[in-house]
């Protein structure tokens, strides 16, 4: 082609080509310029659609007049060659001039100011570019910045994602594997073939921006495969330390994996980018990333006294400063239902595998989840087999798990993103022992045994190449082997020794040699620690963490984390924070994070949404607990109580059908329960245990704010509800002794009054507000606002599973004659004094039911039944 002449453009020579065509330079004979020109193969228009979209989109860029971008001059055709004739821009692209350690800073930002300002007058104009990426960034020797292929990005999509939006955009000639180039600035959504907006191209432009500074893409791995998998799963590696904290914010920013936490809008981050800009021309930026610590180097002291004295301020100096350390926090990692055991942190402490039995509870697989981002855990495993005790490689490329089924168990290795499991080496099939531990070099695995011959051992298993070795072994009669763990110098093996049937164990030590043989006998670090679950190490070596039911301190059957002191074994210590029922530990390089399952048995309560006809559906599963649902007067939203680890509890409000769920009071160790929605919608009455011990009822405005206190008596106020005219507070008091119904000015003005004299509890004022209806032993009971005596109106009923409506009464009771579990949604006539079966189901119990305004859907809360639960928490500031 160089050489010959397409229309009026004189093709002097090759600029580059990719794989959607040649890139020319060309001398335009008519304005005497020179132009690029891009050759389209034909095969790429030859679709009168595609050609309509690339023709439509090449126009739109081309009225794009900004300094930073690259003008498109002409679309064309001319001896059956299509064209595309644009601005020539001599100078460098970004990718050449960044390098292996990326931009000076100011480089950098000046740089990518103008990146964004041409992004944002793209995204103004409807048009995204979708294809940022340092190869489509050119600079001028004055150090001008150009962006290149605004429009040609629809044109460029084959089905390689998606049949319409996948993307793979000219690349060099020297580029093996065209996507690659293009899938490392990819935004998530982008990758998974869904619909891009302008948010897009801000997760490229932050792709960029971190290359410009560190000289690496973010997200870049071995493989196309690989790469789509860390930028839907992954976060990039840190930035450099002197990198400016505001800078450092901004890019995290513009990476979110969530395109509704990003930047907004390109308009946003130009801002942020000058206000940097103008930090760094003045000092302030460059003064505040450099303001570190000084270390103090003292010179040698010839008088002792002085040497005491910077002795003790350094004591007391550490003193004040040990205090003021931030405080550990222990959050949840995961909340799936089911259980979630065995975490094992990656070596850059981002993400932790773990094993899953899954939403249906049905198969255990490995998982990775990602520490820092809540989202959907990536699944590694799907065999029908079990998958248990995923351990992550030193080098973070592999994670090593135990693969069991019946008597076949074996260890395999999978990559933490993509691919298939693949077997290393099969166990013995007698029983579990635990999980591998890799050696700080990557080359082998300690696992324990146990054989059919009686006798227990720890064994090395090559994970490349090489002869299984056994470091030590004993019959079972002196006890059996697990969980063996690899210091992180390779230098000790701690185990568990097992020497009471399942019951009674011991941590020990095994000092290693350079060949990783043992060195001496095992010395014991623990005394009748009971049952261990799960084995690691502190980063510094110089203590050991394990879950175990430690007998003696804790009465047996209660599993905490425990710390004992390798070097100078002392008494273990039990890490208090982590709670009855924590084991398997796993702590992050640095030592900053501990992870863990933890396991809990409880009465667990759950909301179910029930509509005749159908099963009940769980609209909250999770491994919490909720109950005491009630619909809003309008039916479109619900309030009810969920409750965290111990005794805590809160009043939440959400949709009906569990949507946007919002917490509407402090979650506290008190408690807060049977919330009830005024008349109108606006407020809340639920009742709340205060300081001094007592229960009260509290109202608060339904949209949040502070909650009001109703009942200040030395007695116990619960279980509220509103009369239809909202005047009244009905609620159950002990004042006299005994739990009667009182009621109260919703207003709080006025004194309460007594309205029954005989014990009840649960009390719903009647739809025409004439009497109250309340439960006890016996039923369901009614009396009059006008005097009398009470009056039983039901029997057979669940005392608070009622709801008064101007016919009748809805209520649940038990089937007995069904089944011990079986219920029926009843409803009670006024008219006929009759009670009709509306539905009939399953559950573990019902409570404080609710029915919406439309009397199609009923609430309530229970299925309460002990289970066992495990998931994963995380102690962030562990030390």
């Amino acid at each position: 082609m160089v050489g010959k002449t397409i229309s009026h453009y004189e093709i002097t020579e090759k600029l580059g080509e990719g794989g959607m065509g040649v890139v020319y330079k060309a001398r335009d004979s008519h304005l005497k310029r020179f132009v690029a020109l891009k050759v389209l193969p034909p095969e790429k228009i030859a679709d009168p659609e595609r050609k309509h979209r690339f023709v439509q989109e090449a126009r739109a860029a081309s009225a794009l007049n900004h300094p930073n971008i690259v003008t498109v001059h002409d679309i064309d055709q001319a001896d059956g060659i299509d064209f595309i004739a644009m601005e020539y821009v001599e100078g460098k692209t970004l990718d050449e001039l960044i390098g292996r350690k990326g931009l000076k800073l100011n480089e950098a930002l000046k740089c990518a100011m103008q990146i964004a300002d041409a992004l944002a007058k793209a995204h103004a104009a409807g048009i995204v570019h979708r294809d940022l990426k340092p190869g489509n960034v050119m600079l001028t020797a004055e150090g001008r910045v150009k962006v290149l292929d605004f429009g040609l990005a629809k044109l460029t999509e084959p089905a390689a994602v998606s049949s319409e939006d996948s993307l793979v955009t000219e690349q060099p000639s020297t580029e093996t594997g065209l996507i690659v180039g293009t899938v490392s600035y990819m935004s998530p959504e982008q990758a998974e073939g869904k619909k891009v907006d302008s948010r897009s191209d801000i997760f490229s432009f932050g792709s960029v921006l971190y290359e410009m500074l560190t000289g690496r893409r973010p997200f870049r791995r071995d493989t196309p495969a690989l790469t789509l998998a860390a930028i839907l799963h992954l976060e990039p590696p840190p930035l450099p330390a002197e990198t400016p904290a505001d800078l450092e914010k901004l890019i995290t920013r513009c990476l979110r994996k969530d395109p509704a936490r990003r930047y907004q809008h390109m308009d946003d981050v130009k801002i942020a980018l000058e206000e940097l800009k103008d930090d760094s021309d003045s000092g302030k930026l460059a003064a505040a990333s450099a303001a570190k610590p000084k270390v103090r180097r003292w010179l040698p002291l010839a008088a002792t006294a002085a040497v005491l004295l910077i002795v003790a301020t350094g004591w007391l100096t550490w003193r004040t400063l040990s205090t003021s350390l931030p405080p550990q926090r222990v959050v949840p990692l995961t909340d799936y239902a089911g259980n979630e055991n065995y975490p094992s942190f990656s070596p850059d402490g981002s993400q932790v595998a773990f094993t899953w039995n899954g939403e249906k509870r049905d198969n255990r697989d490995i998982y990775v989840t990602n520490v820092r981002t809540a989202g959907k855990p990536l699944r590694r495993t799907t065999d029908p087999a079990e998958d248990l005790f995923p351990a992550w490689s030193p080098d973070g490329t592999q994670i090593a798990f135990v693969r069991s089924q019946g008597s076949q168990r074996a260890i395999y290795v999978v990559h933490p993103l993509v691919g298939e499991a693949r077997k290393l080496a099969d166990l013995s099939p007698i029983g579990h022992s635990g999980g591998p531990s890799w050696s700080p070099d990557g080359k082998w695995l300690a696992v324990a045994e146990w054989y059919e011959d009686k006798t227990s051992a720890i064994e090395l298993v090559p994970v490349q190449s090489g002869v299984r070795r056994k470091l030590i072994s004993a019959p079972f009669v002196e006890g059996r082997y697990s969980l063996p763990s690899f210091s992180p110098d390779g230098h000790f093996l701690a185990y568990a020794l097992d020497s009471g049937g399942g019951s009674f164990g011991d941590l020990y030590l095994l000092e290693l040699g350079a060949d990783l043989m043992p060195r001496r006998q095992p010395r014991r670090l623990s005394q009748y620690a009971g049952r261990f679950f799960g084995i690691t190490w502190t980063p510094d070596g110089r203590s050991v963490l394990y879950g175990a039911d430690y007998h003696i301190d804790s009465g047996g059957n209660k599993s905490y984390i425990w710390r004992t002191r390798v070097d100078a074994p002392t008494r273990p210590e039990r890490i208090e924070v982590t709670g009855e029922g924590a084991n398997y530990p796993s702590v992050s390089r640095t030592g900053s994070k501990l992870a863990y399952s933890f396991r809990r048995s409880v009465s667990h309560s759950d909301i179910w949404r029930l509509e005749p006809g159908s099963p009940p559906v769980n609209i909250f599963p999770s491994t919490g607990s909720e109950w005491d649902p009630q619909f809003s007067p309008d039916g479109k939203r619900i309030a009810y109580v969920s409750a965290g680890e111990g005794s805590d509890s809160a009043i939440w409000v959400a949709n009906s059908d569990g949507s946007n769920p919002v917490q509407l009071t402090e979650r506290v160790n008190r408690g807060r329960g049977s919330p009830y929605w005024s008349p109108d919608g606006r407020w809340l009455a639920y009742d709340g245990q205060s300081e001094d011990g007592h229960w009260d009822i509290f109202v608060i405005d339904a949209a949040g704010g502070q909650p009001r206190r109703l009942t200040p008596y030395p007695s116990n106020e619960q279980i509220p509800s509103w009369s239809r005219d909202g005047k009244w507070i009905y609620f159950m008091s002990t004042q006299t002794g005994q739990a009667e119904v009182w009621r109260l000015p919703a207003n709080g003005e006025g004194k309460g009054e007594q309205l029954t004299d005989d014990g009840g509890i649960h009390p719903v004022p009647s739809y025409d507000g004439e009497t109250v209806y309340y439960g006890k032993a016996g039923g369901l009971y009614a009396r009059s606002l006008a005097g009398g005596p009470e009056r039983r109106v039901l029997e057979s009923i669940s005392i608070n599973a009622y709801w008064p409506v101007k016919e009748g009464i809805f209520h649940i009771a038990r089937a007995r004659s069904v089944g011990p579990t079986a219920l029926e949604l009843r409803f009670f006539d006024y008219e006929t004094k009759k009670s009709r079966l509306l539905d009939r189901f399953q559950s573990g119990g019902a409570q404080k039911l609710s029915v919406s305004p439309d009397r199609k859907t009923f609430l309530f809360s229970g299925g309460a039944a002990q289970s066992s639960n495990s998931d994963l928490m995380l102690i962030e500031n562990f030390r």
